[in-house]
C-alpha cells in the first residue's frame, strides 16, 4: 500500500492541520484541483500544504489512503477510495461518520461522544487532538485585555443553533463591556484567520454557547493565543472540549450564564493571568507530538504491515 493520502477541505485550518500531521509521518498528501465533479461539498485546497492533483492523474496513482473529513463529504470520498483502490481513515471532524468494514482499521476521531459509544471494533480508533494553525499576531497584552473586557464569540450560521443563540444574546444583553460574534452569518461579520487570531489575541473572554461541537477549534486557538473560554454546562457536556480541554484554572464554565457573568466580573488581575497561562499550556500538552502525531504514525505503520 502506497503511503499517500488524499485529504480535501473542509475547514481550511483544521485540515491544514492534518496535512502538516501527516507529511510529518512521511505521507504524501495529495488534494483535488477542483471538486472532479462528484464532491459536492467542496472547498479550495490551495495554500494548505498538499499536492494539488487532477482527478485524471490521481486515478494513475497507487492506491494509498483517503481521510474522510466530514459528514457532507462522507459519500463522495467513499466513491472515490472505491474506484481507486484506497484505503480509508476516518477523521471525525463532525458527528454521525460511519466506519465502512473491509476498508480502513483507523478511526481518527476527536468527537468525544461518537470516541466513546462507537458500536463496531476497531482496530486503531484515536482519540486524535491536531494542533491549531496560529496566525502570526502580536502577542497578549494581559493587562489591556483585562482592563478592555472585550468578548468575541467565533460561530458561523448562529441561527442554526437553537439553543446556542439564544444563550449567547442573553449573555451579550448582561454583559457590561463589548461583546462580539463573528462568522459567516454572524451579527459582527466574517473575519479572515488571521482578523480571527488577533482578535482573540486582545479579547478578555472567547464565549461558546453551541448546541454542538466535535472540537472547538476556535476555542483551542483562542486558548493557545492565552484568551480563555467561557461559557456553560449546557453546552460543554459530553463535548471533547468541555472534557478534556476547559478546566476550572484555565476557563470559566458554570450552570448559568447569570453565574458566568458574575465569575467572569469577579476576576482579578493575577487570577485573569493564572487562566490565561493555564489556557495555553493546556492545549500545549493535549496536542503535543507525543500524544499525537507519534500515536498516529503508530497506528498507520500497523495498518500498512497488516495490509
Amino acid at each position: 500500500m502506497n503511503k499517500s493520502i488524499l485529504i480535501q477541505n473542509y475547514h481550511p485550518q483544521g485540515t491544514e492541520a492534518l496535512i502538516r500531521d501527516f507529511k510529518s509521518i512521511g505521507f504524501r498528501v495529495f488534494s483535488p484541483d477542483s471538486d472532479w465533479g462528484r464532491i459536492k461539498y467542496f472547498a479550495e485546497n490551495t495554500g494548505l500544504g498538499s499536492e494539488i492533483i487532477s482527478f485524471e492523474s490521481y486515478m494513475k496513482t497507487e492506491p494509498g489512503f483517503v481521510l474522510i473529513g466530514c459528514k457532507a463529504q462522507e459519500e463522495d470520498l467513499k466513491s472515490i477510495a472505491r474506484e481507486h483502490g484506497d484505503k480509508m481513515i476516518l477523521n471525525i471532524a463532525q458527528q454521525n461518520h460511519v466506519y465502512e468494514p473491509h476498508i480502513s482499521n483507523i478511526l481518527i476521531c476527536p468527537d468525544v461522544g461518537l470516541w466513546k459509544n462507537y458500536p463496531d471494533p476497531i482496530q486503531h480508533r484515536l482519540l486524535y487532538f491536531p494542533r491549531p494553525v496560529i496566525a502570526n499576531v502580536p502577542a497578549k497584552d494581559i493587562v489591556q485585555s483585562f482592563e478592555d473586557r472585550t468578548i468575541a464569540s467565533f460561530i458561523s450560521m448562529p441561527t442554526f443553533w437553537t439553543r446556542g443563540l439564544p444563550a449567547f444574546e442573553t449573555f451579550r444583553a448582561q454583559w457590561q463591556g463589548n461583546c462580539y460574534m463573528f462568522g459567516h452569518q454572524a451579527t459582527d461579520g466574517l473575519l479572515t484567520h488571521s482578523q480571527c487570531n488577533a482578535r482573540m489575541a486582545t479579547s478578555y473572554f472567547t464565549a461558546h454557547f453551541k448546541d454542538e461541537e466535535a472540537y472547538g477549534l476556535s476555542c483551542l486557538e483562542s486558548m493557545m493565543l492565552g484568551t480563555p473560554v467561557v461559557s456553560t454546562h449546557e453546552f460543554m457536556r459530553d463535548k471533547t472540549l468541555g472534557e478534556y480541554f476547559l478546566r476550572p484554572e484555565n476557563s470559566i464554565v458554570t450552570d448559568t450564564v447569570e453565574q458566568a457573568i458574575a465569575a467572569l466580573e469577579a476576576l482579578t488581575l493575577d487570577k485573569y493571568r493564572q487562566l490565561s497561562e493555564n489556557a495555553r499550556t493546556t492545549v500545549l500538552d493535549l496536542t503535543a507530538k507525543e500524544k499525537t502525531v507519534d500515536i498516529l504514525n503508530h497506528a498507520v505503520e500497523v495498518e500498512m504491515r497488516s495490509i
